[in-house]
């Protein structure tokens, strides 16, 4: 089976939002071991949607659409497949029922006609229930260029989205696959892109795997993919213990659930005490389910008088050294365990930019440091990009300091 993506949306081409549809369908297929060959993304408009359809038939033989299921102007997807693969729509009576009634739970008025359109599949297909929103899924099988093709339609957002594809999409699409591709990998710690591939390309040339790779703010996903699930295992084990100590454990694409795991795996409670980040550690933390086991809270400390009366920073410090120094980022640290009352800790001081640098302190100057059961360090990180990319990649080396100190003997063995 090859799938090829297709996300329609014009809002996706403005930079109006995220394609978090993708990121979810991509994670959801290499669960059941099948990767996309192709994605694309579209406007709302039957052209591109048509140019889009031909250009994915030509490697895929099942195709994702996402988006268009709606009953606006631009919700246009349902009519213009059918049209492109000359199927007919059918109306649903049980469908129709489900727009009526959330019409009228909402609205307390008369189901405009519009608004049935909702209620439509493809002649002798099925429909995917969405118990998250009003248009369902859809899945029929089609011949097209001599070959017999699947096609799921999916409504575009994302809770929508994730939903049809656990109702029945993926289930559908991992019975009706013919041969899987298994994927395996890992999260590589404060290491850059090119120097994983070189380490790892080295290392497995001679094993029959597909390397890919993603750069992230604090180290790089590696992803390793192949036919025989015994030969991915082995060459994950292989790449892992090569990049080690800076290689999470396989099947760990992310530093923070990682460190989510082994926090709560100790029963150790964290904190952190947060200037030039302004909250990007805390939410990294409790977006993960599970937080609430080990995260005892954040301090947004972002002028001195913060620093000095919620996390005690000494004033001399603060006079003789400056907030950003590795002296003011201990002394937040220290300070965060205490008034968090937690065993964990990290912080973060220094300037993100665009402005507010020196020759002595320039822009992208950041200290960190960490602190598990009294053992405390820091480290002066020089990091490069905007505002944003600073504040992620200092909130990443946050974390990878403290991993780095959870890992160290005395804290192992605890």
């Amino acid at each position: 089976m090859s799938i090829a993506v297709i996300c329609t949306g014009t809002e996706l081409l403005k930079g109006g939002c995220c394609n978090i549809d993708m990121q979810l369908l991509g994670a959801k297929l290499a669960g059941i071991s099948q990767v996309p060959v192709m994605e694309l993304s579209i406007g709302d408009h039957a052209d591109e949607l048509y140019f889009a359809l031909s250009s994915a038939l030509k490697i895929a033989d099942t195709l994702i659409i996402s988006g268009g299921l709606g009953p606006t102007a631009d919700d246009i997807t349902l009519h213009t497949v059918a049209r492109f693969f000359g199927v007919e729509l059918q109306e649903v009576p049980e469908l129709k029922e489900k727009v009526k009634k959330c019409w009228m739970e909402r609205h307390n008025s008369h189901c405009p006609k519009f608004q049935y359109k909702q209620a439509l599949i493809v002649k002798g297909g099925r429909y995917f229930d969405n118990p998250a929103g009003v248009a369902s899924g859809i899945g029929f099988q089609v011949s097209y260029g001599g070959k017999m093709r699947r096609i799921y339609l999916l409504p575009g957002p994302p809770s929508e989205f994730e939903t049809v594809l656990n109702n029945g999409v993926l289930d559908d699409i991992a019975a009706n696959a013919e041969e899987k591709l298994y994927t395996s990998g890992f999260f590589v710690c404060g290491v850059g892109e090119v120097s994983a591939a070189r380490t790892v390309e080295e290392l497995l040339q001679n094993h029959p795997v597909e390397l890919a790779y993603t750069a992230m703010p604090g180290g790089t996903k590696l992803f390793i993919s192949g036919k025989d699930s015994g030969m991915v295992n082995a060459a994950t084990l292989l790449a892992n213990q090569a990049l080690a100590p800076n290689a999470l454990e396989p099947g760990f694409f992310d530093l923070p659930s990682a460190l989510l795991k082994k926090l709560s795996d100790r029963q150790y409670s964290f904190g952190c005490a947060e200037s030039c980040t302004g909250g990007v550690i805390a939410d990294l933390i409790v977006s993960l389910p599970g937080a609430s086991t080990i995260f005892k809270g954040g301090i947004v400390s972002y002028a001195n008088e913060i620093k000095n009366s919620l996390l005690n920073v000494p004033e001399n410090i603060l006079e003789t050294y400056g907030a950003v120094s590795k002296e003011c980022a201990l002394a937040m640290v220290q300070g965060a365990c205490t008034a968090l009352n937690c065993q964990c800790a990290v912080s973060t001081t220094g300037i993100a930019g665009p402005d507010g640098g020196t020759p002595e302190k320039p822009v992208g100057l950041v200290y960190v440091a960490a602190s598990v059961n009294g053992l405390t360090a820091s480290r002066e990180l020089h990091l490069r990009g905007n505002r944003r990319m600073i504040r992620e990649r200092a909130a990443a080396g946050a974390l990878q300091l403290l991993w780095e100190l959870l890992n160290v003997p005395e804290n192992s063995s605890c």
